[in-house]
């Protein structure tokens, strides 16, 4: 796996490096050899929102935060915020990254190298978490997602980083399919790093029905298991 260097020290090369590395992975040729995983593409996705979105993005907020007629509290805030998911997110796509498929080229422009795997492998999470409905409220349902060999506590098992939340919803009247939900009915919904997660819907899925199922993630993103679907209706 390739390993990160630190990312720049100061926020004004940390922006030349962010939207450089951006740009990079998403040529279609680096994308295809570099952004190997879902998890990563995911990850990609969310950096291009997070340094575009009109108005809250990285590429709106640095500028900001750099000026000293805007930089208030609050936009310095924003930005330390901002600066923090996208290196989250790109740690993700490159822990995903084999040493094998890198170029000189990528790591010149994405700032890896390479070291000798001398640690241990973290294996794929063991055991497949359990969902329970703790709470509901109007168009909203909170899941707790917790290890089965220890309920008591929120904390995920050793070896793990996040867990990965799908859903297949079945809309209000709709009469399923024969087997529903079957494999290809899931879609992703959400990686979270917390056993408590909060599910929201729309008013136009009132009294739908929604199948869920998670899975734990190793720190190698390697995925484990998945767990019993528990179902929900919309209320």
């Amino acid at each position: 796996m390739s390993k990160q260097k630190r990312f720049p020290a100061a926020d004004s090369g940390f922006n030349t490096y962010a939207n450089n590395a951006n740009t990079y992975l998403n040529v279609a040729g680096n994308k295809s050899r570099l952004v190997l995983t879902s998890a990563a593409t995911i990850a990609l996705t969310t950096v291009n929102s997070l340094l575009t979105t009109a108005n809250t993005g990285w590429n709106t907020i640095f500028p900001q935060s750099q000026n000293p007629a805007t930089a208030t509290s609050t936009i310095i805030a924003a930005k330390n915020t901002s600066r923090d998911a996208i290196e989250t997110q790109f740690r993700i796509i490159f822990d995903d990254i084999p040493n094998s498929v890198l170029t000189q080229t990528d790591r010149d422009t994405l700032n890896l190298t390479q070291h000798p795997d001398t640690h241990t492998p973290v294996p794929k999470p063991q055991n497949a978490p359990v969902i329970v409905v703790t709470g509901r409220d109007h168009l909203s349902v909170t899941l707790n997602i917790t290890d089965p060999a220890h309920p008591q506590v929120q904390a995920k098992p050793d070896g793990v980083s996040e867990i990965e939340i799908q859903s297949a919803f079945l809309a209000p009247g709709a009469t399923p399919a024969a087997g529903f939900p079957n494999e290809t009915d899931f879609r992703h919904l959400a990686l979270s790093g917390r056993a408590s997660f909060e599910r929201d819907y729309t008013q136009d899925q009132l009294k739908g029905t929604d199948y869920i199922r998670a899975c734990y993630i190793s720190t190698r993103k390697e995925p484990g298991a998945w767990s019993e679907i528990i179902s929900v209706v919309v209320s």
